[in-house]
């Protein structure tokens, strides 16, 4: 049951976050990559679910990111990597964190009609970066899956937590 009325309006944006279509988005494609792209050690692969995710037809935000000439590897390189490798959980977080306040902020600008490009960028971008690197550290420290898993999984978590 849908729980909102489709957008009658034309725009090719959304400067919401979590819309329809990035729902379905997570649905359809990230949903898929739940055990695909984690590595033995419960690191996530975040580099090959952004070349999955642009190659997917996925939503607005990325349709619009490749019609700029944005690619997966440069996407990863400039917005991904500094935001994930080398940093720890709660650093991660933090920088999550920052993107959701960033993107609830240029949600609230009032934009009537198109935003100007370089705006229509800086909203992809921060939508498709708060989409992927929420899933990854979603499937990289989520307790549920640590218990899918299995058992070693779990023992291993429970014995970390005690040290």
């Amino acid at each position: 049951m849908r729980l909102r009325r489709p957008r009658t309006d034309k725009r090719s944006f959304s400067r919401r976050l979590a819309d329809e279509e990035a729902r379905e988005f997570v649905e359809r494609e990230l949903e898929e990559t739940r055990e695909v792209y984690r590595t033995s050690s419960g690191e996530f692969q975040l580099r090959a679910l952004c070349r999955d995710a642009f190659a997917s037809d996925g939503t607005g935000d990325l349709r619009w990111l490749r019609s700029r000439g944005i690619d997966p590897e440069a996407f990863y390189m400039t917005e991904l990597r500094p935001n994930w490798e080398a940093l720890d959980r709660r650093e991660r977080e933090a920088r999550i964190d920052r993107f959701i306040e960033l993107s609830s902020m240029l949600g609230g600008a009032e934009l009537n009609g198109e935003p100007p490009e370089h705006l229509r960028d800086l909203v992809a971008t921060v939508h498709l970066k708060v989409l992927l690197l929420s899933w990854a550290y979603d499937r990289t420290y989520g307790f549920i899956d640590r218990i899918f898993n299995g058992p070693l999984q779990y023992r291993r978590h429970r014995k970390r937590s005690r040290l």
